[in-house]
């Protein structure tokens, strides 16, 4: 599952990018257009670290991440050209990049530094690539009516009037994922590509001074400017200091955790703007773990034991016969399978069970 990460041209959106994937991609020059960069981020996980200790595992593998930095040409006066929306669709969700920090060396090509106004920018590019979407879908159903049979031509003009009202909520400044779909409307988007249907994350690119600042209080802001359904309870707000993460993630762990505790980090912001963009796809994380090895896996919330299973091998989920699961909280209480089993917290569970976020699991399967 692809994340695309978007934002107006000096954002720092490369820069996150390269913190997310260890990346080192070149940012150039604020105002020249550049292909989409794909990158791969292992996502930093403060359990399956944990993990790693308790069981002196010999090799640890992290989940990973697929995130796409979008190109941006700010001298073709759009944010989001046709070509740059047509290359999103197999993207899954937006990540949209916003600029808080000062830079007298990178200037922000309006003039001046102003994060809301460059986030109303970019939910409202958004709504427009929708809207001039739905515009075209329109205009192709209506030159096809007159050679329709009667019956095909009432539902087209049914088809036509849903998807109106659909632009008309879009007009009024709501994204497809804040609408409340009737059954026409839901059954005319279903197959088109919509925008502002995708799940929205939020980095704020703050600067080394602003370290700490609350997601909460900045959220509160963004919904005062922008309104509740531009800002909904779902997207998620992330602060982020670019720099310094991608500084960060180009050390080893060690090194890094020491520099944290120089600068009076107290968290890994690349961790929880992964964090945010993986409850935003609905996607959790369960753990194998082994003095062999111990990784991380992520499957779509709701998942059963055998799908689960299905992620470490297809035959597993094909011959699937139970699972051993232990939840990560009472493993860290435990501090070992063994203590976990006297305990009776080591579960058997078949093929009706679902996984919850942080199960600890070996798969017994027959093939």
């Amino acid at each position: 599952m692809s994340t695309a990460i978007i934002g107006l041209a000096a954002s720092g959106k490369t820069t996150i990018f390269n913190a997310l994937t260890r990346g080192s991609v070149d940012k150039g020059l604020y105002g020249a257009a550049k292909p989409v960069n794909i990158g791969v981020g292992a996502k930093p996980d403060a359990r399956l670290d944990y993990l790693d200790t308790a069981f002196a595992a010999r090799r640890k593998v992290r989940a990973e991440m697929t995130f796409w930095d979008m190109p941006v040409d700010y001298s073709a006066g759009a944010i989001l050209p046709r070509e740059t929306v047509n290359s999103l669709q197999k993207a899954k969700a937006l990540l949209a990049v916003v600029r808080k920090f000062e830079d007298p060396a990178t200037p922000h090509p309006d003039g001046k530094v102003d994060w809301i106004r460059d986030l109303g920018k970019l939910t409202f590019e958004i709504l427009f690539a929708d809207i001039a979407l739905i515009d075209r879908r329109v205009e192709r159903v209506e030159s096809g009516i007159k050679a329709m049979k009667s019956a095909e031509r009432v539902q087209a003009v049914a088809n036509i009037e849903a998807l109106q009202r659909v632009q008309s909520g879009l007009e009024d400044g709501t994204p497809i994922r804040s609408l409340q779909l009737d059954e026409a409307q839901a059954r005319v988007i279903t197959n088109t590509f919509v925008l502002s249907a995708l799940p929205l994350v939020i980095a704020v690119n703050v600067g080394e001074d602003e370290i700490g600042l609350s997601a909460d209080d900045l959220k509160s802001e963004a919904v005062q400017n922008l309104g509740e359904t531009v800002i909904d309870c779902e997207t998620q707000l992330v602060p982020i200091c670019g720099t310094i993460e991608q500084e960060l993630r180009g050390m080893d762990d060690d090194e890094a955790a020491e520099l944290r505790a120089d600068l009076g980090i107290k968290r890994d912001d690349a961790e929880v703007l992964m964090d945010a963009s993986l409850r935003c796809l609905n996607t959790q994380t369960f753990y194998t773990a082994s003095d062999r090895e111990v990784r991380a896996w992520h499957f779509p919330a709701g998942a059963s034991a055998p799908q689960a299973a299905g992620l470490v091998h297809s035959d597993m989920e094909r011959g699937f016969i139970r699972a051993e699961v232990v939840a990560y909280d009472d493993f860290l209480r435990c501090g070992s399978m063994l203590e976990a089993r006297k305990q009776g917290l080591l579960r058997q569970e078949g093929k009706s069970y679902t996984f919850a976020d942080g199960d600890m699991a070996n798969f017994l399967f027959s093939v």
